[in-house]
């Protein structure tokens, strides 16, 4: 995938380069070529709302899901919230009723529905029904592996360094990853540690951990985890992080950069 995503968050736009378009410098305009057969659900993918929002999701084996949207301008998306949870499937049919949608402007979480279907290429339709507001539909459309290879396997060495950047608060600073995994780094005052290491599953991602220290963080002293991914369709690479707390009540990400 390859725009790029101004996250929005609490008023502070954070520039995150995305996986579907090309405005990033990356290769712009390939087309899907669609599967045969029975079409898989985990991978990677393009989002459109019906109510204008663009953005990205991941779908990893099982069903759970990882995605971020926001508004689209100039080439750029502006994140203002993003999803986690997971999806059943029976068949061509698709449906959930954990999903938990992460405001990055009010720094809320709340309930998400969705039911849908896949089709024979691979593109996921459906309705999403937030706790609280109108329902509106969403079309998620397989990105090509020449944009993002969802199946390589990611490697620790991709990502050992340190990346500066910034988080959903507006906070900005470092993050060091040693050649272990082992995290640490400050953003906007807040200390951090962690690891971070290939996923599981041999997908092109990451699962994260990280420890937050006391106040000022936006989670003070809290443990989340989640997943990290790093887009090198960009012009500039960009490791783009989501964590959410064990109960899933709060949640937050960082992009960064070499």
């Amino acid at each position: 995938m390859t725009p790029r995503h101004p996250l929005s968050a609490l008023g502070a736009p954070l520039l995150a380069c995305v996986l579907a378009l090309s405005a990033c410098g990356g290769g712009g305009g390939d087309a899907v070529d669609p599967p045969s057969g029975t079409a898989p659900l985990e991978g990677a993918y393009g989002l459109a709302t019906s109510t204008g929002l663009s953005g990205e999701a991941l779908v990893l084996s099982g069903g759970s899901i990882w995605a971020l949207s926001g508004v689209s301008s100039g080439g750029s998306i502006y994140v203002s919230s993003f999803t986690h949870g997971s999806i059943d499937r029976s068949g061509g049919s698709l449906s959930a009723s954990d999903l938990r949608q992460y405001d990055l402007v009010s720094s809320t979480a709340s309930a998400l529905g969705f039911s849908g279907t896949i089709n024979g290429a691979g593109i996921v339709s459906g309705t999403l029904t937030p706790s609280i507001g109108p329902a509106s539909t969403v079309t998620l459309t397989p990105v090509s592996a020449r944009s993002f290879d969802f199946e390589a396997p990611a490697t620790l060495a991709a990502v050992t360094g340190t990346w500066n950047g910034r988080s959903a608060d507006g906070s900005s600073g470092s993050v060091t990853v040693s050649s272990g995994g082992a995290v640490a780094g400050s953003l906007g005052g807040c200390s951090l540690s962690g690891t971070v290491a290939p996923h599981p599953s041999g997908k092109h991602l990451y699962s994260v951990s990280i420890v937050f220290g006391p106040a000022p963080c936006l989670l003070p002293s809290a443990t989340v985890n989640g997943i990290a991914y790093l887009n090198e369709s960009a012009a500039v690479p960009q490791l783009l992080v989501m964590v959410v707390t064990p109960d899933r009540s709060a949640g937050t990400i960082l992009v960064a950069t070499h």
